[in-house]
């Protein structure tokens, strides 16, 4: 099976300049500060590898808690719904090198970008800020599937090599509804030479991410002085009404 890669590209950025629309730029930036954090890690693949593994040392503590007989669901449930192999006698462990960590990780990351730039947020953004929007929703779009990219070439991954222009991803799975294929291979064409991480690009998104969380922080916190003292006061951001 093959996919178009540039034809999934013009899906993916539509479908995000699309959601930037409605939520204006405020909330997308929100977005790209996460996704730049995902490319810094791209960069830094040591800082990555120790990152999963104090999340790992985290997950054994834990794990050293939980009765037996939990622990065996989990297993059981990670290997009939996601293919992930466990041992019996040892808690479950990320691997930093495999893509389906990091996979997981950018579905977290999205998932908490949408809740920040939620939490309180009841401003509409005016037409300007729909404007802004939809050009910061098409770079997330675009950065989303660059990432996952990086993540299926695994060049970048910790202990990764410099992969070819095309990728291939391999999904093990069955079905209820009868017995399936092993195995599905599906081969990305059409890529583009110029990727995610080459030359300068991950550190230029890397400054535009933290230049957008200053942003975020100074347009929506405002620090107040009165005979009381100081305080921290939620505003409203610029372009929203």
């Amino acid at each position: 099976m093959q996919i178009n890669w540039t034809m999934l590209t013009y899906l993916v950025v539509i479908y995000f300049a699309v959601s930037g629309f409605s939520r204006g730029w405020w909330r997308e930036a929100v977005t790209t500060v996460f996704l730049a954090v995902l490319v810094f890690l791209l960069q830094n693949p040591d800082l990555s590898q120790s990152i999963i593994d104090t999340i790992n040392g985290w997950i054994s503590t834990l794990w050293s808690y939980i009765p037996t007989g939990i622990t065996s669901v989990v297993d059981n449930g990670l290997n009939n719904f996601f293919a992930v192999t466990t041992r019996s006698d040892a808690p479950f462990q990320l691997d930093a090198t495999a893509p389906e960590t990091w996979f997981f990780i950018l579905i977290i990351f999205m998932v908490l970008a949408a809740i920040i730039g939620g939490i309180g947020f009841r401003y509409q953004p005016t037409g300007l800020g729909r404007l802004l929007g939809v050009g910061m929703g098409a770079l997330n779009g675009y950065l989303v599937l660059s990432i996952a990219r990086e993540y299926l070439d695994g060049r970048a991954l910790p202990g990764g090599d410099v992969a070819s222009a095309s990728s291939e991803v391999s999904l093990v799975g069955g079905s209820s509804f009868g017995q399936a294929a092993s195995s599905v291979n599906v081969q990305a064409v059409n890529l583009p030479n110029i990727t995610l991480m080459d030359s300068a690009i991950p550190w230029i998104v890397i400054g535009v991410g933290g230049l957008f969380l200053f942003a975020l922080i100074n347009t929506r916190i405002r620090f107040l002085t009165s005979s009381e003292g100081r305080k921290i006061e939620a505003q409203r951001p610029p372009f929203y009404q």
